[in-house]
């Protein structure tokens, strides 16, 4: 599952991106000597404090956010709030419009992660749900759901008709997701039966509001102000490619059509991966700022990298398993180490250090120089905060306490 979201510094890479990267291409490489060591790094019980039976589907990545010691999931038709202490559900926040269609069987329907976002100064928990619409003008309307983290209790929730004048009728299921929160404006998906049909951003403000819509860019991420997606090329209709837009304005910033097959968010970059019969054919790297292309050696990015970022570490990290990985400075885009010899699968980010499966083991890295740091962390989840360690065993979502 590709998923990056963040909010991270404001500095451009288009000039780095100009300017070229290069990655060095044998063995792990990269800072050392004025980086010290992490201290404190979070560690693991290496069995499960509990476990949610049958909570998700086969594959996926837990669809939660932490706060200090409370877990926000998102299930079918629902957010749901637990302690971690105990796993006791403490909050449940529905729609309070009639659903579009009942609650799917949660091993059998992907849901999207929930968004853990500062607004106003407080960290809110945003969660959308598609609803029968008021009136025949839309297919459906959007109910969004604003939830305090601190305190658990529902800050405010807004429905709104679906934007963008979708014709596209949804047959079997419809999805809302928030791809990611900027400076106030939430920018959020609609999709109908698997395929997105909108993204439009919202205000965070007293009063939310729509305050644009593209219906031809599927938003995945967001990076300084800038969300990037799948799109369709506005001077040619079917032309598809990767886009990005302003989050402020939804004015399109920049494109590139015609050959991108998949990409994910990587903080300031995109890794994208172009059809191999192409022209310019493989992996390789794209500015979000504006588009411009990023040196690398060959064979250090793969078409089947995941990223994970560390917004307080400013560092995003990318592998395939048992493959490649690379790590950037969010900040300024630049390289701080690259491993073509990666051994294990990469989970969760926290303050400065990378959780990574190897075998039976769990180990944690510092995720600005790619040493290992804990070479016994006990489990190595996907999501992480001070307090506990959320991961995914077949359909089940587990938890692990901090020793």
């Amino acid at each position: 599952m590709d998923q990056a979201q963040g909010r991270l510094g404001r500095r451009s890479v288009g000039a780095v991106a100009a300017a070229g990267l290069a990655l060095v291409s044998a063995g792990c490489t990269g800072a050392s000597g004025d980086d010290a060591a992490l201290d404190d790094v979070v560690t693991f019980e290496t069995e499960p404090r509990y476990a949610r039976a049958d909570a998700a589907p086969e594959g996926s990545w837990p669809a939660v956010v932490l706060h200090d010691e409370t877990l926000f999931q998102r299930e079918p038709g629902a957010l749901v709030v637990h302690g971690v202490a105990d796993g006791e559900e403490t909050a449940r926040f529905e729609p309070e419009g009639t659903p579009l269609f009942e609650p799917a069987d949660p091993t059998e329907q992907f849901q999207p992660a929930p968004a853990l976002a500062d607004v106003d100064g407080d960290a809110v928990v945003l969660a959308g749900f598609a609803v029968e619409p008021a009136t025949g003008a839309t297919q459906l309307d959007v109910e969004m759901v604003a939830v305090d983290a601190a305190s658990g209790e529902e800050r405010w929730r807004v429905t709104v008709p679906e934007p963008g004048g979708v014709g596209v009728v949804p047959q079997r299921e419809a999805s809302v997701r928030v791809a990611g929160v900027d400076d106030g404006v939430a920018v959020v998906t609609v999709g109908h039966d698997g395929a997105t049909q909108v993204t439009f951003g919202l205000s965070l403000g007293d009063e939310p509001e729509v305050l644009w819509a593209d219906d031809s860019l599927y938003a995945s991420g967001v990076h300084d102000g800038v969300a990037v997606g799948f799109a369709e090329d506005e001077d040619d209709v079917g032309e598809l490619g990767l886009a990005a837009l302003d989050v402020a304005t939804g004015d399109r910033v920049w494109g590139t059509f015609g050959d991108i097959e998949r990409f994910v968010l990587a903080g300031p970059w995109v890794v994208a991966t172009r059809d191999a019969e192409s022209s310019d054919g493989g992996t390789g790297l794209v500015a979000v700022a504006d588009g411009t292309e990023g040196e690398v050696d060959e064979g250090v990015l793969t078409a089947d990298m995941i990223c994970e970022i560390d917004e307080a570490a400013s560092v995003a990290v990318c592998a395939e398993d048992g493959t490649a990985a690379v790590a950037f400075d969010t900040e300024n885009g630049d390289v701080l180490w690259s491993d073509d010899a990666w051994e294990g699968t990469l989970k969760g980010l926290w303050r400065g250090a990378a959780y990574v499966e190897r075998g039976d083991a769990a180990v944690a890295l510092d995720a600005r120089t790619g040493e290992v740091v804990v070479d016994d962390a006990g489990a190595a989840p996907a999501v992480v905060n001070d307090h506990v360690g959320v991961d995914q065993q077949g359909t089940d979502v587990v938890l692990y306490a901090t020793r």
